[in-house]
C-alpha cells in the first residue's frame, strides 16, 4: 500500500471520529406518547426527555399552554433530572392530555432552547409532533359478515291511510302550537321570582344540595353533571347581570377570559365545563371522587370569582 492510500484512509478515520464526537456532545430529545387513539374526553400522555451535559448547556424547558387547538392539558409531572458521575445529563416530564374534540388532529411540537455555556449560538431542538386520534366509539372489527337476504316482494299499500295520519298530526301539531302560544302569553304576564338571596350564597346553597345524588347511579350523575353547569351558569348570569342561559361553553369561556384577569378562572371553568360536558353529552361515567372533584372545582372558581375584581 502506497503512501499516498495510507494517508486518505487516516483521514477518513480521523474525521469519522471528529463526527461521531461531535454528535454525541450534541443534545438528544425525544418524544413519546403511551396511545394514539382515545375516546372523546379519554387522556392520553406524552412523555418529553432531553439527554444532553449540564457542564456545556444551559436548557431552557418548555411550558405547555393550558388550552391548545384541539387538546386540553389535564395535568403535568414535576420535571425529572437525570445525573451523570454527579453532573446533570437530562431532563424529562410527562403531560396528561384530553380532547372534547372528534376527529384526527395532530399534537403540536414545541420547542426547547439549548444556550451553549461557552458561546452565543442558542441550540433549537423542537418535540415530534404527534397524530392523536379522537373519535366517540370504538369501531367494532370483530363482528363477522352476514348473509345476503334473499328480496323480498313489496307490498303495496293504499296511500289514503297515509293523507288520513297527515291530516291527523297537522291537526294535533296546529293544537299543540295555540296550547302553547297561550302558555306563553300567559307566563310573560307573571312576575319572575328573584332569589332574596346574593348569587354566591344562592350558589353555595345549591351546590349543597348536590351532595343528595347517588354517583353510582348513571342517570344520577348526568343529573349531577347538568345540574352544576346550570347552577354556575346561574350564578354568573347574577354575578354579571348578562344571560348565560344560552350561551355555549366556548362563549361562556370566552366571555369570563374577557371579564376577569385571574387567570385561574379562566382555567379552571375550562377543565369543570368540559369535564360535566363529556358526562353530560359523550356518556362519559366517572368515578365517584372525579365527580366530586369537578363540584369542588366550580366552588373554588365561584369563590375566585367573588374574590377578584372584574376588568
Amino acid at each position: 500500500m502506497d503512501n499516498r492510500k495510507m494517508w486518505k484512509i487516516l483521514l477518513t478515520a480521523a474525521f469519522s471520529c471528529f463526527i461521531f464526537l461531535l454528535s454525541f456532545a450534541q443534545p438528544v430529545v425525544k418524544t413519546t406518547i403511551d396511545k394514539n387513539e382515545i375516546l372523546i374526553g379519554g387522556q392520553f400522555k406524552v412523555k418529553v426527555q432531553a439527554n444532553f451535559s449540564g457542564d456545556d448547556y444551559f436548557i431552557k424547558w418548555i411550558n405547555l399552554p393550558d388550552s391548545m387547538q384541539h387538546f386540553e392539558l389535564v395535568e403535568k409531572s414535576k420535571i425529572d433530572s437525570s445525573f451523570t458521575n454527579q453532573k446533570l445529563s437530562g431532563l424529562a416530564q410527562t403531560f396528561t392530555l384530553t380532547s372534547f374534540d372528534s376527529g384526527k388532529w395532530i399534537f403540536p411540537s414545541y420547542n426547547i432552547n439549548f444556550n451553549p455555556a461557552k458561546g452565543d449560538t442558542t441550540i433549537n431542538f423542537f418535540t415530534d409532533s404527534l397524530p392523536v386520534t379522537v373519535s366517540f366509539s370504538v369501531a367494532d372489527t370483530t363482528s363477522t359478515l352476514k348473509d345476503i337476504k334473499a328480496i323480498k316482494e313489496v307490498k303495496v299499500f293504499n296511500p289514503v291511510w297515509y293523507w288520513v295520519a297527515g291530516g291527523a298530526l297537522l291537526v294535533l301539531l296546529l293544537a299543540l302550537t295555540y296550547c302553547w302560544y297561550k302558555r306563553k302569553k300567559k307566563n310573560k304576564t307573571a312576575a319572575p321570582q328573584l332569589s332574596k338571596l346574593s348569587p354566591f350564597d344562592e350558589a353555595m346553597e345549591e351546590i349543597n344540595k348536590l351532595k343528595g345524588f347517588d354517583l353510582s347511579s348513571p342517570k344520577e350523575i348526568k343529573q349531577y353533571h347538568t345540574k352544576l353547569i346550570d347552577i354556575y351558569r346561574q350564578y354568573l348570569s347574577r354575578k354579571e347581570n348578562i344571560d348565560y342561559s344560552s350561551k355555549t361553553t366556548g362563549d361562556m369561556l370566552m366571555a369570563i377570559k374577557a371579564n376577569y384577569a385571574v387567570q385561574d378562572i379562566a382555567g379552571k371553568s375550562a377543565a369543570a365545563l368540559r369535564f360535566s360536558n363529556a358526562v353530560k353529552f359523550a356518556k362519559y361515567v366517572p368515578a365517584i371522587t372525579d365527580s366530586e372533584g369537578n363540584l369542588q372545582l366550580i366552588k373554588d372558581t365561584i369563590g375566585l370569582i367573588e374574590s377578584s375584581t372584574p376588568k
